[in-house]
Formats: structure tokens, sequence, C-alpha cells
């Protein structure tokens, strides 16, 4: 199992805070573990209230699947649906499974992942979380993943 720190998480949210910034939005940035566990979430002054959940609930598709919500909406949208809608949960869970959240992988392992939700259109979300993965960054996966 490959530990993601508060350290990791905190360089996370700042990268996406950066790239946020500087494409001009107000998000929320949600940093789980491997299992889904909340290691940081940060929300940016003016950044709608739900933007936390939501970004959680990304990070949380992408930990569990392990791939980019990016590739699961896009499974998604081509009849291979787990979950009716966008949304999906489990007990103690929420998914969110539109674009904004990316895995982390550290030495090699899958760690966690990173959610964004505020940067309309969604695609800009993607973007976010993207940079902030930064070189924690979690290679494509197989199609047959």
């Amino acid at each position: 199992m490959s530990v993601l720190s508060l350290k990791h998480a905190v360089e996370c949210i700042e990268r996406a805070i950066a790239k946020a910034q500087a494409l001009g939005f107000k998000v929320a940035v949600a940093v789980v573990d491997e299992a889904g566990h909340l290691v940081a979430c940060h929300r940016m002054d003016g950044a709608l209230w739900v933007t936390p959940e939501i970004a959680r609930a990304k990070a949380n598709a992408a930990a569990g699947f392990q791939t980019s919500t990016l590739d699961l909406e896009e499974r998604f949208n081509k009849g291979r649906q787990l979950f009716a809608g966008n949304v999906a949960s489990l007990p103690e869970y929420n998914f969110v499974f539109g674009r904004g959240a990316v895995p982390i992988v550290i030495d090699g392992r899958p760690a966690g992942a990173v959610g964004v939700s505020g940067a309309v259109p969604a695609d800009n979300d993607h973007t976010i979380a993207d940079a902030a993965a930064g070189p924690l960054k979690a290679a494509a996966p197989s199609p047959h993943s």
C-alpha cells in the first residue's frame, strides 16, 4: 500500500488552486487516499458551498475505480454504465462520475485521487485536477481495465 501524506495532498491542492486562479475559476479541491478517506480539502473564497462535496465525490470515484473520472464518464457514455445517472452512492461514499478527478500514484501504486469542482464546464475541472496531480498522476489505464 502506498501512503498519501498530508504533504502530498496539500501540494496537490496548491497546484490546483494555482491552475484555477490562472484560468479564472473558484473551485474546491479534495484529495482522498486509496480507500476514499479524505486527506485534505480546500474551497477557494467565492466557490459555491457545494463544491467541496462534489470534489470529494469525484475523487472517491477516481480512487475507487483507479482511473480518471474523464475515463469513467466516457465509459458510461458508451453504454457500459454501472449506475443510473451521473451520481451514485454507497452507505458511506458518494461518487460523481463526471470530469474532474485524477488518480494519484506513488511509487507505481495507487495512493488516492484528487477531485475538483466549480470550473464550469467540467473540462476545466479535469484540466485543474490533472495539473493538481502533477508528478503523482497515474498513467493512462488500458482500455480493458
